[in-house]
C-alpha cells in the first residue's frame, strides 16, 4: 500500500476488484513480484510445518510385550529405525526454513519444533540405553537365587529400578503418543537418565563383583561376563564343563564323581587321573584354584617319573605308556642332556662323539617312523606324529653341529636353542634359551599338534 501511495486500510476479505485496479499495481511489476514470491515461499514453509506438526502430534511409539520365557514381564520399546529416519529428515527440513529468508513470520514455530525433535531424538536413544541395561540385569537378578543371596544390596536397588521402568513403560503402553510421551511429559528425559544412572550402579556393582572372582581364580578373565554369571548363578558344579576349553589350553572334560574331581580329560580324547582327587565344594573359584593346582601338580609328578623311566625303558614303548606333552618335554630334555654329554665327550678326545649322536637320533627317529606305520590307536598316532616334528628338529640341528663343527656348549649355536633341564636344586624342569631362563608351568596340552620346525619358526 504504500509503494501504491495510497495511505487507506484496505480489508483484505471485503476487497474488490475495482479497489484492486485503483491500486495500479501494474506500475510496479518489480515489487509486486517480490511480494508473490515471498507469500508463495511463506505458503510452502507453512504447509511444510504444519506437517511436521500434524505427523508428531499422532505418531505413536511401537510398545510389545516383553517375555522372559513363559512370563510377561511389562512392555518393551520395539526397533525406531523408522521413528529416526523421519526425525532426521524432519530436522532438515527445519534446518532449511530456519536458514531462508522468509522464516520471519514462523521463527518461534520453527524454533519450537526443532528443539522438540531433538528432545525426542535424545530421549528415544536414551531409552533404548536404559531398556537394553535393564534386559541385561533383569535376566541376572530376576530369578537368580543365588546371586541375588550374594549381592543382596544391589539386588534391592535393582528391584527399585525394574519397578520404575516397568510403569514407565506400562504408562507408554497405555499412550503411545510420542509428542505425549517426549514432549508434554516434561520429566521424561530426567527420569530416564535417573534409570540409566542407577541402572549404571547396579552394572558397576556386579563388574566389581565379577572382578573379584576374577582376582581370586584369574583364568575366568578368560570368559565373558554373561558366561561367569551362568556358573556364578549355578549350585551345580558340572556348569563349569561347557567353559573348560576357554579356561585351559586343551581341557574339555573333568571327571566328577559326585562332588570330587578325579581327572582331566583332552578335546581329543586323552585322559589323566589327578594323583589327589579335588572336592567341587564351597565357592567356584576356589575349588577351581585347587583343581589348577592339582592339575599342574600331578603332572609335574608324572613327568618326573617319566624322565626318571626314559633312559630304563626301551624308548618306543617309553613313548606309547606316556602322556602325549609329557613325552614332547621328557624327550626333550633327555635330548638336551645328550646334546652337552656330546660336548663333555669331545673335550675329553671323542671327536667323532656328535657324529655318533646323530646317527643314534636318526636310529631313533625310524623306530618312531616304524611304530606310527603299526596297528595303533588314533590317540598314540597324534601322539607320536608330534613327537616326530620334534626329533626331526632334534637330528636337524646335530646334523648342523656335525657340518659346521659346533663342539663346544658355549657356542651361541647352541646356547640359542630352547633347551629343557631337570634342575636336582628345584626338582623342577628349567626352560633356557640364551639369557632367558623359566620353570616349566605344567599346564595340560592334551595332545595338541604342531607345525613342522623351520629355521624360521624356531
Amino acid at each position: 500500500m504504500k509503494t501504491a501511495g495510497i495511505q487507506a486500510e484496505i480489508n483484505v476479505k471485503t476487497l474488490t476488484l475495482d479497489q484492486v485496479f485503483n491500486l495500479n499495481l501494474q506500475n510496479y511489476p518489480d515489487k509486486v513480484d517480490e511480494i508473490v514470491v515471498e507469500a508463495s515461499n511463506e505458503a510452502r514453509h507453512e504447509k511444510e510445518i504444519s506437517e511436521i506438526e500434524q505427523k508428531w502430534k499422532v505418531a505413536n511409539f511401537d510398545i510389545v510385550p516383553y517375555k522372559k520365557g513363559t512370563e510377561e514381564r511389562g512392555y518393551a520399546l520395539k526397533a525406531t529405525d523408522d521413528i529416526k529416519v523421519q526425525l532426521e529428515d524432519h530436522l532438515i527440513t527445519l534446518q532449511q526454513i530456519a536458514g531462508s529468508r522468509y522464516v520471519a513470520a514462523f521463527k518461534t514455530r520453527v524454533g519450537n519444533w526443532e528443539k522438540w525433535l531433538n528432545l525426542i531424538t535424545e530421549i528415544i536413544d536414551l531409552w533404548l540405553v536404559v531398556q537394553k541395561k535393564w534386559m541385561y540385569l533383569e535376566g541376572i537378578f530376576i530369578g537368580a537365587d543365588d546371586i541375588r543371596q550374594q549381592l543382596p544390596d544391589e539386588a534391592k536397588r535393582f528391584d527399585k529400578t525394574d519397578r520404575n521402568f516397568i510403569k514407565m513403560m506400562d504408562a507408554t503402553y497405555r499412550n503411545p503418543n510420542i509428542y505425549a510421551c517426549c514432549i508434554l511429559a516434561d520429566t521424561k528425559l530426567q527420569d530416564l537418565r535417573n534409570l540409566s544412572g542407577d541402572l549404571d550402579k547396579c552394572q558397576k556393582s556386579l563388574s566389581e563383583y565379577l572382578d573379584s572372582k576374577r582376582n581370586i581364580f584369574p583364568r575366568f578373565y578368560f570368559i565373558s561376563d554373561d558366561e561367569l554369571l551362568s556358573i556364578l548363578g549355578s549350585s551345580d558344579p558340572e556348569m563349569i564343563q561347557v567353559h573348560l576349553l576357554k579356561l585351559f589350553d586343551n581341557c574339555k572334560k573333568l571327571d566328577f564323581k559326585g562332588k570330587q574331581i578325579t581327572g582331566m580329560h583332552s578335546d581329543e580324547g586323552e585322559r589323566y587321573a589327578f594323583k589327589e582327587p579335588r572336592k567341587a565344594e564351597g565357592a567356584v573359584e576356589n575349588w577351581m584354584n585347587k583343581v589348577d593346582d592339582e592339575m599342574k601338580s600331578t603332572l609335574k609328578r608324572i613327568t618326573k617319573e617319566a624322565v626318571y623311566y626314559y633312559h630304563k625303558d626301551e624308548r618306543t614303548q617309553w613313548v606309547r605308556a606316556q602322556l602325549g606333552m609329557v613325552c614332547l618335554v621328557g624327550t626333550q630334555i633327555w635330548w638336551t642332556w645328550r646334546v652337552e654329554d656330546v660336548f663333555n665327550k669331545v673335550k675329553e678326545g671323542n671327536k667323532y662323539a656328535m657324529k655318533q649322536e646323530s646317527e643314534k637320533q636318526t636310529k631313533d627317529l625310524n623306530d618312531l617312523i616304524t611304530l606310527i606305520r603299526s596297528d595303533i590307536t588314533s590317540l598314540e598316532r597324534k601322539k607320536i606324529n608330534t613327537l616326530i616334528i620334534l626329533d626331526v628338529h632334534a637330528r636337524d640341528i646335530v646334523d648342523r653341529f656335525v657340518r659346521d663343527s659346533i663342539l663346544d656348549k658355549k657356542e651361541f649355536e647352541w646356547e640359542s636353542q630352547l633347551r629343557f633341564y631337570w634342575n636336582n636344586e628345584l626338582d623342577d624342569i628349567v626352560v633356557e634359551q640364551t639369557q632367558g631362563r623359566f620353570k616349566y608351568s605344567y599346564e595340560y596340552q592334551g595332545l595338541n599338534g604342531r607345525l613342522v620346525i623351520t629355521p624360521l619358526t624356531d
